[in-house]
């Protein structure tokens, strides 16, 4: 009799003892905001390019390189996909403190997928959704 009580009382603590450290190795993990080694970020990547967007002063949208100079203008009445990505990443960047605008990467994936990482908000938005008519600037930056 006593070792059947035994037996069911160390199941249910176990299982409880199992969920706490996997919710402790949870929290462990995201806090100190690692990644898993068996991912990396850099193998898929065919090609980088730094750019930044832009809302200018007439209300204009800039893609610039990575040194200021602009590469595409669409005024105010051009609104695009480029516009709507732009105020996205400004209001990403808004949220959380940041309001002064700088360079994004644009990146090709090596299946010809195009992304636009943040690093300033740690961001990645995948332009693949979006259709290639929208997404054809943004291809037209790496040729």
């Amino acid at each position: 009799m006593k070792k059947k009580l035994s037996l069911n009382l160390s199941l249910p603590l176990f299982i409880v003892s199992l969920l706490f450290l996997l919710v402790v190795f949870v929290a462990v993990f995201r806090t100190l905001d690692l990644q898993p080694y068996s991912i990396s970020k850099q193998t898929n990547i065919k090609a980088e390019k730094q750019i930044a967007l832009k809302i200018g002063e007439n209300d204009e949208t800039l893609i610039l390189d990575e040194v200021g100079n602009v590469l595409i203008s669409y005024t105010k009445e051009q609104e695009n996909f480029v516009s709507t990505v732009t105020k996205v990443l400004a209001r990403d960047r808004k949220k959380i403190g940041i309001l002064e605008n700088s360079n994004v990467v644009l990146r090709l994936s090596q299946n010809n997928r195009l992304s636009i990482f943040d690093p300033k908000t740690k961001r990645e938005i995948d332009l693949a959704s979006f259709g290639a008519d929208n997404i054809q600037v943004f291809f037209d930056l790496f040729n």
